[in-house]
């Protein structure tokens, strides 16, 4: 659960975010971290007409969409992150959570990275905004 003290710090370094991404990124980050995309999870009250109506769309999967379902669990997000673990993996020493994803927390740089740790935290955050774009995006085309 996030507390107050968390929120805070997003807020202040949401700012920064704002300066390197682009907005339709930050929009979705903001959106995300502030639960207020449309996952659906939140059409429960639409199940006495449509039964699936919480459960993901991704074909072959069972689960209930919410947001971490949706961005970090469901088959295609786990994958992606976890090219994104790899790539990143040589420079930072966090360990990739659902938390650190939906409140755009700054990874811990590796000591021998130190001297580019802004840098570092530019581009993880770019990565994963547009990982998470990517996510949104494939989740609403219409070929589903």
């Amino acid at each position: 659960r996030v507390d107050k003290e968390e929120i805070k710090a997003y807020v202040k370094y949401s700012k920064h975010l704002r300066k390197i991404l682009l907005p339709v990124f930050e929009d979705l980050q903001f959106r995300l971290a502030f639960r207020l995309l449309p996952v659906r999870s939140r059409f429960w009250f639409l199940q006495q007409s449509n039964p699936r109506i919480i459960y993901c769309v991704r074909n072959g999967c069972d689960s209930v969409e919410t947001e971490q379902h949706l961005f970090f669990e469901c088959a295609l997000a786990s994958r992606l992150w976890e090219h994104f673990r790899n790539i990143m993996a040589p420079f930072v020493r966090s360990r990739l959570t659902w938390t650190m994803i939906a409140t755009a927390k700054k990874p811990v740089v590796r000591d021998e990275w130190k001297e580019c740790e802004e840098a570092i935290g530019d581009v993880w955050h770019t990565f994963r905004a547009v990982t998470l774009h990517f996510i949104w995006s494939d989740r609403n085309r219409p070929h589903r």
